[in-house]
Parts: C-alpha cells; structure tokens; sequence
C-alpha cells in the first residue's frame, strides 16, 4: 500500500497524535472510533521506517539542571516483587541523571508504584503512590533523547507527555527493543528531527524482575490503563558508586548494627512512663497507624517489608491509635477483624475503602457489608463487632494512644520506651534508621 492510498483510508490519521489519556471519558462510538485510528496510525508508523510514537508515559515535572560529576553511578532499587539494578549514563544524558538522582537521594520514589504494565511494550512507574494518589514532582526536565542511546529491551527513560520536555518522576522499563520511542533524525519528509523519550540507564540486574510484572493481571481505573491488580511498589532506591561502595543510607529493614547514632529528642523521644509489653524476652515494636491516614496506606507496604527482615527477637504488632470518635470505630473494625481472625485479608480492603473509594464506614452495617463482601457472614461479623472481648481491646487501645504519647499516625513505638515519629525522623527510611537504632539498643540490653 503506498503511503497516498493509507491517508486515503486514514484521512483523519497522524503519525504520533495518539496518547495515553485520549481514551479516557470517551463514548463508546468515540472509543471504537479511536482504536480504529489507533491501527492506522500504527500502519503508517511502521510505513514510515517505524516512526510508532504511542505517546505513552505521561509524567509529570521534575528538577533543574544537571551535573555529569555522576560518571558511573548505579541505583538499587527493592521492590515488593524483588529487587533490580539501574546503571546510569551521566555522560550522555547529565540533566536527567541528575533529575533523576535528586528524587532518589530525597528518598522522592519511596512508596510511589509501577503503576502502568503493557506486557511486550513497556512497565512504568515512579509517579503515584497507593490508591493512585498522584505524588509531588519538581520541575520538568529538558529532553535528552538525542543522545544515541535506543529504547532496547532493559533500559530505563524517563516518561512524558506530548511536551518533549515534560518528564519529571516518571520512568520506564522498556521490555522490548521500541524503535518508536526513540529520537528520529531529520530525514526526507520531515523538516526536523523528531524528539523521543530520553534513555538514560540500563538494568544490569533484576530485569527478570520485570518480566514477572509483565505477568501480572492488569485492569482499569477511570483514565489509568494496564493497572496492575496487586500493587508493586518501591520500597527503597539506594545510589552506590563505581567502585560498588554503596551509599551510606541502608535499605529498609536492615538488622545488623546501624553505625549511626541517634540523639534523644532530636530523632525519637523516651516516654516518661515505659509500657507494659506483651513479652519481655523480646524486643517489641509497635506500628501505630488509623484506616483513615492516608501516610500510613503509603506506608504500610514498608512496614510490612521491614518487619519481615526482623530477626526472630522481634515482635512486631499492629496497632490502631484510637483518641477521637471517628478513629475509635475503625479501632474497633480492627480489633474485629483480629478476633475472626481475618486482620491480613482485611487490612488492604479496609484502607482502601476508606481512603482510595472514600467509603463511609462509621456504622456497623457499613462495616459489616465490606467483611461480608470478603467472606466474613453478618451474623459472625455483628458477634465479634459488639462483643466484649473488643469493646475491651478498643478501651486499651485508648489508654494505649494516651500512654503513648502519641501526636500523629504513623508512629512507632520499641519496646514500649522509644516514640519514633515521621517528623523527628524526617523521611520514611530514616524512620526505620531510628527504629533499628532502638531495636539494636534494646538488644544489647537483653544480651546482658
């Protein structure tokens, strides 16, 4: 077919018109309008020595500047599906290394997601947290793409939108070899080039990583495509030179002895009155948290992670704050869950109405219809919910929020003695910093 015969059955057809958002809030005359002009675009993509630019990977804005002082630096990435290895090209692409470095070194794609997996295309993330409450970007980054280094299978470039200097946070994993995402030289039939998405690094280690993404079920979520059904997200990105030498913060959940010392009042404070703990052969650590802060959803997948890193002299335990009258009903949602025995499968769903869906569960019939929904009968649900046994344990878990001390969810508490609190700490890492601090403090006491 030449190309005046495609424009004749694709009149309406423009090579790279088509993006990521265009199908959202669409009829469904206009969405098969669409995906018809979708395969003509295509066509006349690979017409045209694959030009197929798919738009994908809206971003948002990001940092200034840059510096190529960052010759040979790596990034390690954890995330709930493993962990990966990014090496970085500074020498080809300085600003967006540095953009990039600069959110990892603010500990910025901490609990964000890969929220876009496209199985043989691409997987995406570093711009939204859970529930896909959009996270906070710097400003944007000028487009590099003209560098020379390809969309190849296992490399990382920064996510835009149509603006070809619009990337911030977002990034992408290509899992193929994609020729249309790369920068098109000025050729015949264009007057110039043609700016892609800037590639900036290649994953040494891990790359299976993302093929076990690729595997996932996706779905939808009003405009986000290719959403993942179980959330992957980034629980620590370290940088670490050539040399291997890595960067002196620690992953999360790291248990042997941090060389860092922390200071009373500065980084955690001591309670006046210790608390009782459930077991004094061991070293207990207390994650307060409430179903209706939304720090502590972003944060719950952290918390999880560091506490299966825990040796076995650890015991860790949930425990919902509960100091006014909203709080005190999900107390009580949440003791019942833990009295059927339910509190794992429970505790995803139950933030996630609250925070993501915006449910309001403030009575027991609202409560009682998302258990039932998750296999918990009304009548066994309504026993637990108004029995004794949790009435009692959301009175101690009042007495708990006074004894505490607690000034805001999420906070920690080692050992009923040490209050570690977001403030304090200043990022979510340097909380489990302060915490394994404590936790190692207490240890050596036990040891004597």
């Amino acid at each position: 077919m030449s190309m005046k015969s495609l424009r004749d059955v694709c009149p309406a057809a423009s090579v790279g018109d088509l993006y990521v958002d265009q199908f959202s809030n669409l009829t469904p005359k206009e969405t098969i309008m669409n995906v018809k002009r979708l395969f003509c675009v295509t066509v006349m993509a690979l017409f045209v020595q694959g030009v197929f630019h798919q738009g994908v990977l809206a971003a948002e804005s990001t940092t200034k500047g840059a510096s190529s002082k960052n010759v040979g630096v790596e990034v390690i990435f954890e995330t709930t599906m493993g962990a990966f290895t990014v090496k970085l090209y500074p020498e080809k692409a300085p600003k967006t290394v540095a953009n990039f470095l600069r959110y990892v070194n603010d500990d910025r794609y901490i609990g964000t997601l890969f929220h876009r997996v496209i199985p043989g295309f691409v997987i995406q993330g570093g711009g939204f947290g859970r529930g896909m409450i959009k996270a906070r970007t710097l400003d944007p980054v000028e487009n590099e793409s003209g560098n020379g280094l390809k969309n190849d299978r296992g490399t990382i470039a920064m996510a835009r939108t149509k603006d070809p200097n619009s990337a911030a946070a977002q990034f992408f994993i290509n899992l193929k070899r994609n020729e249309g995402l790369n920068f098109q030289k000025k050729r015949a039939g264009f007057r110039k080039g043609k700016p892609g998405y800037t590639v900036f690094g290649k994953i040494t280690e891990g790359m299976d990583v993302f093929d076990k993404m690729a595997a996932i079920p996706t779905t939808a979520l009003g405009s986000f495509m290719g959403l993942p059904t179980e959330d992957i997200v980034i629980l620590s990105a370290n940088q670490r030179d050539v040399t291997g030498a890595e960067d002196k913060r620690k992953s999360t959940g790291a248990s042997e002895v941090n060389s860092k010392e922390f200071k009373i009042g500065e980084h955690y404070t001591v309670l006046d009155h210790p608390v009782p703990t459930r077991d004094t052969s061991k070293i207990e650590v207390t994650g307060a948290f409430s179903y209706s802060c939304p720090q502590c959803y972003k944060m719950d997948p952290l918390v999880e992670f560091w506490r299966k890193q825990q040796a076995d002299d650890v015991d860790f335990l949930r425990f919902h704050a509960a100091w006014s009258a909203a709080m005190k009903v999900y107390a009580r949602t949440f003791y019942t869950a833990k009295t059927l025995g339910v509190s794992e499968e429970m505790h995803d769903p139950l933030f996630t109405a609250v925070l993501v869906k915006q449910r309001n569960l403030d009575n027991e019939k609202e409560v009682g219809d998302l258990f039932e929904k998750h296999g918990v009968e009304k009548k066994i649900f309504s026993g637990a919910f108004n029995s004794t046994a949790v009435a009692t344990q959301v009175k101690e878990a009042e007495a708990h929020s006074r004894a505490y001390n607690l000034a805001s969810v999420p906070e920690i508490v080692v050992n009923g003695k040490y209050r570690v609190d977001l403030m304090r700490a200043g990022t979510w890492l340097q909380m489990f910093e302060v915490v394994d601090f404590l936790v190692n403090k207490e240890r050596a006491r036990l040891k004597k």
